[in-house]
């Protein structure tokens, strides 16, 4: 992400026979050289720049939202925390059934957290949605899950 501040302390380099530093930095390095080498097309174009800076930095920002998938708000700073949001349920007894081939109830309400009901009614739903199947290990009867 881009800073205006940032764009505007690079523009100052024109005082120092530095014009266009700023384009670079804007994602405009074809007009960067052309505002270094006439020196900001002899002052007039650096001189527009001071006006048009913060909607090139907006400009350079939005194509980098919509480069990685960002929303304004999914912006993050040096400074933030992110918070992942937690797996579903369905999630962790999917994973969990990936590294098993079978599960049982209490393995189930183990990995989940969740009561023992909650468990039991998620379970005949994953196996309405054909996601798992419901049978008997043969070795004890125990009933268990197994991934479709």
């Amino acid at each position: 992400m881009r800073n205006t501040v940032t764009a505007y302390l690079l523009w100052c380099f024109w005082f120092l026979g530095f014009a266009g530093i700023h384009r670079f930095y804007l994602g405009k390095p074809l007009t960067g050289l052309i505002w270094f080498f006439s020196w900001g097309v002899f002052g007039i174009g650096q001189i527009i720049d001071l006006l048009m800076i913060p909607w090139m930095v907006e400009e350079q920002n939005f194509k980098y939202r919509a480069l990685y998938g960002l929303t304004p708000a999914a912006e993050i700073s040096p400074f933030q925390t992110i918070s992942i949001a937690p797996e579903s349920d369905t999630h962790i007894i999917l994973k969990l059934l990936k590294d098993n081939i079978e599960v049982t109830l209490a393995d189930c309400v183990l990995a989940t957290e969740k009561d023992v009901q909650t468990v039991k009614d998620l379970l005949l739903q994953m196996q309405r949605d054909e996601l798992i199947e419901i049978g008997n290990r043969e070795s004890d009867g125990v009933v268990v899950y197994r991934m479709v």
